[in-house]
C-alpha cells in the first residue's frame, strides 16, 4: 500500500515539476532500462483453405392460386323489341302524318306552325305508344308486293322544305329513334328560312328521305301547261342539286288530276301523297296516299286521335325524358 502511494507521489512529483509549479525537486527512481531480445518471425504459411458453406436452396412454396372473386355486376334491364311481321300486299295500315313548320309564325298563321314544344309531345306520346317510323319507299314496297313492317308503323312528313326541319324537328326526332321524309320545293332550296343544299344533304344522312314537292309549288290542277315541268323537271334538279335519290312526289295543296297523275308515271316515282283523313293505304291510291295534317291549333288529345291504335285519349301519359 505504502509503495503505491509513493510511486503515485513521485509520479505527481514529476508532472508538477514539468508544469513549473513546486521548487521541491524529489530525485528520481533509478529507470531499469529493459532489454529488447528480438524474437524470430514466424515463417509464413498459407492461407487456410477455406470450405464455403453451401446453403441450402430455398424454393418457396406456392399458394394456390386464389380464385378471382367475381365482380358484381348489375342485369340489364331485357326488352323485347315488337317482331316485324310481313304486311300486305295491296292493303296495310300505315298512318301518314303531315307537317309544315315547327316554330312560331310571326303573322300568327297558327295553322301551319306547330311549336317545338307540342311537336315535342306529339313525338313523345308516338314513342310511349310504340310507333315506329318507316320510309314511304318501305310503305310502297309492302302495298306493292307485302313487306315486314313494325306493329305501330308511322310515316312523319314535312313538305316545302322548311330551315325548322333541319334545326328543330331533326334534333327532336332524333331523341325518340325517328326518321322522316321531307319533300323539298325546288325553287325553295336556300331562300330565307328555307334549307340550303348542306343541310338537305346532312337531313339525308341522318336518314330522312328527300322527295319532291314541285318547282315553284302551283296548283298543279289549275295550270296543266306546267305539270309536265313542274313534276319531271323537279325530280332531275333535285337529284343533280343533291346528289340523293328523289322516289316519291308530293302534290302542292293536295291538288291532283288524272294528268298531274299521269306524269308522277312518267317521271318514275314509285309513290305520291296527298291529303285525306285515313290510314288505310291501298293498291288503288299508292299515287295518291292519305296523309293528315297536323295543325298548330291541334291539342295532344286531337293529335292522338288521328292515330289508328291508341290508348285512353282522355288519360295521355306525361312526357317522359328520353335519353
Amino acid at each position: 500500500m505504502r509503495r503505491r502511494i509513493f510511486v503515485c507521489v513521485s509520479a505527481l512529483t514529476l508532472t508538477l515539476i514539468s508544469c513549473g509549479g513546486l521548487s521541491l525537486v524529489v530525485a528520481p527512481s533509478p529507470t531499469i532500462t529493459p532489454v529488447w531480445t528480438p524474437s524470430s518471425l514466424p515463417l509464413p504459411t498459407a492461407y487456410p483453405t477455406v470450405t464455403p458453406i453451401v446453403f441450402p436452396t430455398y424454393t418457396p412454396t406456392l399458394l394456390p392460386t386464389e380464385t378471382a372473386i367475381p365482380t358484381a355486376t348489375l342485369a340489364a334491364t331485357v326488352s323485347f323489341e315488337p317482331q316485324w311481321v310481313l304486311q300486305g300486299p295491296n292493303q296495310v295500315i300505315v298512318p301518314i302524318l303531315l307537317y309544315h313548320h315547327i316554330g312560331f309564325s310571326l303573322k300568327d298563321d297558327t295553322v301551319y306552325y306547330v311549336s317545338p314544344e307540342e311537336f315535342d309531345r306529339q313525338m313523345n306520346l308516338l314513342y310511349q305508344w310504340g310507333y315506329k317510323t318507316i320510309p314511304v319507299e318501305l310503305l310502297a314496297r309492302a302495298i306493292r308486293e307485302g313487306a315486314e313492317l313494325p306493329p305501330k308503323p308511322i310515316v312523319l312528313t314535312f313538305d316545302d322544305g322548311s330551315e325548322s326541319t333541319y334545326t328543330t324537328a331533326l334534333p327532336i326526332m332524333q331523341r325518340y329513334h325517328f326518321t322522316g321524309i321531307c319533300y323539298i320545293v325546288s325553287n325553295y332550296v336556300g331562300i330565307t328560312n328555307y334549307m340550303d343544299a348542306d343541310q338537305i344533304r346532312m337531313l339525308y344522312a341522318s336518314g330522312w328521305e328527300i322527295g319532291s314537292h314541285s318547282l315553284s309549288h302551283i296548283d298543279l290542277t289549275a295550270r296543266p301547261d306546267r305539270q309536265e315541268k313542274e313534276i319531271i323537271e323537279s325530280r332531275r334538279h333535285l337529284e343533280s342539286l343533291l346528289g340523293v335519290p328523289v322516289l316519291s312526289f308530293a302534290y302542292p295543296f293536295g291538288a291532283y288530276d288524272e294528268s298531274s297523275l299521269g306524269y308522277v308515271h312518267l317521271a318514275g316515282y314509285i309513290a305520291a301523297v296527298g291529303l285525306g283523313n285515313e290510314s288505310l293505304q291501298e293498291t288503288k291510291n299508292l299515287f295518291y296516299l292519305y296523309r293528315q295534317a297536323v295543325r298548330g291549333t291541334d291539342d295532344l288529345r286531337t293529335f292522338a286521335l288521328r292515330l289508328p291504335w291508341r290508348e285512353d285519349v282522355y288519360e295521355l301519359p306525361a312526357v317522359t325524358i328520353v335519353p
